[in-house]
């Protein structure tokens, strides 16, 4: 520790202790009233880099052809769907949705026009249509054509008849998609490293402002509307059974297992925190220093967060309760150090005894904090977005937790001071690491074989470990999204939506443009025989390819082989809405001039429904909406998409660049396609940046690896345990290996400070390694069972991959305790890589200032 470090301690600190501590205070509650702004995120664009173009073709095709904003309502009535009692109550749910302030429209069954396929013609067809509400209708008759018209079944209705689903469409903001445009375009500038002008700076903090609050204002409108559903399906529980769904829905309760994981995880830490510290230590008054430092911690990182407008996501939710025990394990540290100083130096002052704890302990837990940084830091260079911004804010928290357990603590054994000594009689417990010590020094080639051996069985398993996990398996089974999202996948075409679209220069090459005026003529013509008549800028407009003959029976090709796919659900397009077209004129596909006469006389809100959201009449551009089975075992994103882009390349002759991917599925397989890259970068920049640390601290390249196996070994273990067993890599379980590194070498670095001391001290070996296992050893034991408790706290979420964050985060650290006090001291044993010269010749320094006895 520095001296003038060491002199503010002494001077300002210790002799005017409640200054201090009024000062600290005044400084805590002004960062920590930020918390007011602290908010979260769980919506699309959390899953992905800000600057991704696949999040910016998302956005555009969403401008182009509407947002995901609705809702689904499944309806299954007790009694049977086609009766007339079914039909009123699903008449009434519709009107009560309706009715919402917040609900644009509400399409259902209710809605659907029917007719018999054997007997409707386009010639009658509106005398031939009708509704399942007319009059003297006969319902079974109504189930059947219902059944025959493939644009409905599984879509509105379940393939047996028995469910049906209600689309709430809820009210947006249109000023949107022309604010994130302008933003967009002042931050490209700046990606180009084109300077911004003070006018353009100042739009930019505007423009991000109001969509703030324009997203805030759909989280609230969201909120409220879900609320009211659930509260009106509430009513509908003894007539039928009533699942909501909808990506409105998924993100609503995401925030919310958000807040309820901050809420559980921080109050289950603490809990554990006070058992576990009454147990060791048995006086509250460790409790409430370490108590003091996590509460003081959590508020504080919370107000900075708010401060900085860094929303916590899924990914980060568990941020508050990793604080919590990384600032636990420092105060421990410090308890522990402090015991030892007051039980060898009895005659020493208070101050003094409080003094050299900071002195001894400053160095050795600056570089623990700066090894654990190093880990969270390494997440950075993941391409995923909700891993990128877990990383900063841990960067911060850990900082913050340093800085706070070395002003707390002289603060707090100042105000509650009290001379005695603590006294307890050790149990078993309390002489474990005394047991390892015995099992190190007796069994030193078995524990090495034992190593080599799970790291062989780990690297193999490793080999097994996938990422195309299912997104449904991040929800238990017994919460409503999981169970909406399985009736909706198996039953009414399917989840997750995955979007093509195609360009019109996929097959302009088709065209031979020769006689095109003269054939133009034709048509106008033709039209005028008919009494339509042609605006002049439809006459300018280049011919629009999709919607002739050539273009339908294209698109027709395109829905047939994607409704063969096994892994799709329902695919809507231009091609199953003109089925219904198709279907009625006696199963005939519609003639040029057909369908140039239907593109001109379909009514607006026809147009609606059956083009507008599948072709773009501006760009003569066509989308294809497919809803994906999450359910299915076989669903293979990537070999999806493969097989999509092979089947329009390869039969279609469609060139790669007229055609795209984009929705939710593409946006989340991304982000599942950069998890093996950044599992590598993050465990090759941790190895790396800890490597180095290791070798500057220990200046000895051999130490600096014999430091970092055992806590390989255990990252390892656990990702080999996770192929083994076929759990797929995800987007918190992909973090687990660089965090469980990065915490687990702040043991190493303790154990081998020690282990040089007494070495330097003792000149033998064994002896050192006794003594260590006696002294450091405990306090690494105490810390990180504390750590593994807190870890084991997740397993309370209702976010499956924050469980299994919980229980292979917890796993990992065990295994490395276990290692870093077996396998270190026996590679230390077996190898011998200290001088007694050299460490004699450090021994002063070692006792001046790198001192880590925490016993």
């Amino acid at each position: 520790m520095p001296n003038w470090l060491k002199y503010l301690y002494a001077e300002y600190i210790l002799k005017h202790v409640w200054i201090s501590a009024l000062l600290f205070i005044a400084i805590i509650g002004g960062i920590g009233s930020n918390s007011v702004y602290f908010r979260m995120d769980a919506s699309a664009d959390s899953l992905v880099l800000e600057n991704d173009h696949s999040l910016e073709y998302y956005r555009k095709v969403k401008k182009r052809y509407g947002t995901d904003d609705y809702l689904f309502v499944t309806f299954q009535p007790k009694e049977k769907l086609f009766s007339t009692e079914s039909i009123k109550q699903l008449r009434s749910l519709k009107e009560q949705l309706a009715a919402l302030p917040d609900v644009e429209a509400v399409i259902s069954l209710i809605d659907a026009p029917i007719f018999d396929a054997n007997k409707i013609s386009l010639a009658s067809i509106e005398d031939d249509l009708y509704f399942i509400e007319d009059k003297n209708i006969d319902l079974e008759k109504a189930k059947r054509d219902l059944l025959n018209i493939p644009l409905y079944k599984n879509l509105l209705i379940s393939s047996d008849a028995n469910i049906t689903v209600i689309q709430v469409n809820l009210k947006g903001n249109k000023n949107y998609f022309k604010l994130n445009d302008e933003l967009r375009k002042l931050q490209w500038k700046q990606i180009n490293k084109t300077e911004l002008s003070h006018y353009e700076k100042q739009a930019e903090i505007n423009l991000k402002q109001e969509l703030r609050l324009l997203a805030d204002e759909v989280a609230v409108r969201n909120e409220r509307v879900i609320a009211q559903i659930r509260n009106i399906k509430h009513g509908y529980k003894e007539v039928a059974t009533i699942y909501l769904g909808g990506i409105p829905m998924i993100a609503h309760d995401m925030i919310e297992y958000v807040k309820n994981d901050l809420v559980v995880f921080g109050v289950g830490v603490f809990l554990l925190l006070i058992a576990i510290q009454a147990f060791i230590f048995r006086r509250m008054r460790w409790v409430f220093i370490t108590l003091g430092g996590c509460t003081i911690t959590a508020i504080t990182s919370i107000g900075i967060l708010g401060l900085m407008d860094w929303p916590v996501t899924v990914i980060s939710s568990n941020f508050v309760a990793l604080l919590l025990i990384i600032t636990m394990s420092l105060i421990i540290h410090l308890i522990v150090r402090f015991r030892q100083v007051e039980r060898d130096n009895m005659d020493m002052g208070y101050n003094d005894k409080i003094l050299e704890t900071i002195s001894s302990m400053f160095t050795p837990c600056a570089y623990t904090s700066l090894t654990t940084i190093v880990a969270f830091g390494s997440l950075m260079v993941s391409d995923i977005r909700p891993v990128i911004d877990f990383g900063k804010m841990m960067i911060m928290g850990v900082s913050l937790a340093f800085i706070i357990a070395f002003l707390l603590f002289p603060i707090l054994m100042r105000i509650r001071k009290k001379s005695g000594m603590d006294r307890r009689k050790e149990s078993g417990f309390f002489t474990f690491t005394n047991h390892l010590a015995v099992i190190s020094d007796r069994w030193r080639w078995q524990v090495a074989t034992i190593a080599i051996v799970m790291s062989i069985t780990s690297a193999w398993g490793m080999i097994y470990l996938s990422v195309d996990n299912r997104f449904i398996d991040y929800f238990k089974s017994d919460t409503e999204i999981y169970q909406g999202m399985k009736l909706i996948d198996t039953e009414l075409g399917g989840t997750t939506p995955l979007e093509v679209i195609i360009e019109r220069s996929a097959i302009e090459a088709d065209f031979a443009f020769i006689n095109e005026e003269s054939e133009e003529d034709e048509w106008d013509q033709e039209f005028e025989d008919e009494g339509v008549s042609d605006t002049t800028s439809d006459k300018e407009e280049s011919p629009r390819l999709w919607l002739t003959s050539h273009g339908i029976n294209k698109l027709h090709k395109v829905q047939t082989f994607l409704d063969s796919l096994g892994v799709t659900g329902k695919t809507l397009s231009l091609a199953a809405g003109l089925q219904i077209v198709e279907q009625i004129n006696g199963n005939q596909r519609l003639s040029d001039f057909e369908l140039s006469l239907l593109e001109k006389k379909i009514p607006e809100d026809l147009r609606e429904q059956i083009m507008s959201p599948f072709y773009n009449r501006e760009h003569d551009e066509v989308r294809f909406l497919i809803r994906v089975k999450e359910t299915d075992p076989q669903l293979d994103r990537n070999k999806l998409l493969s097989d999509i882009s092979e089947f329009l390349t390869k039969q279609l002759e469609f060139k790669e660049d007229t055609f795209h991917f984009t929705g939710m599925l593409i946006l989340y397989n991304n982000m599942l396609e950069s998890l093996f890259k950044s599992q590598i970068l993050t465990l090759g920049v941790v190895f790396g940046i800890i490597l180095t640390m290791f070798i500057i601290l220990f200046r000895s390249l051999k130490l600096a690896l014999l430091g970092m196996f055992p806590n390989l070994v255990g990252a390892c273990f656990v990702l080999g345990l996770m192929g083994w067993a076929g759990i797929p890599l995800d987007m918190m379980t992909i973090t687990i290996a660089a965090i469980s590194i990065g915490i687990a070498v702040d043991n190493t670095i303790h154990y081998i400070h020690r282990f040089k001391l007494e070495f330097a001290q003792l000149g033998d070996y064994t002896k050192a390694m006794y003594a260590c296992h006696d002294t450091i050893a405990r306090a690494m034991y105490f810390t990180s069972i504390t750590i593994i408790a807190g870890f084991s706290v997740l397993v309370l979420s209702n976010f499956m991959p924050s469980i299994y964050f919980g229980i292979f985060t917890s796993l990992a650290m065990l295994v490395a305790l276990l290692a870093n006090l077996t396998l270190l001291p026996v590679l230390l044993l077996l190898t011998k890589p200290l001088k007694l010269k050299k460490c004699e010749e450090n021994i002063g320094e070692a006792e001046a200032g790198q001192q880590v006895d925490l016993s």
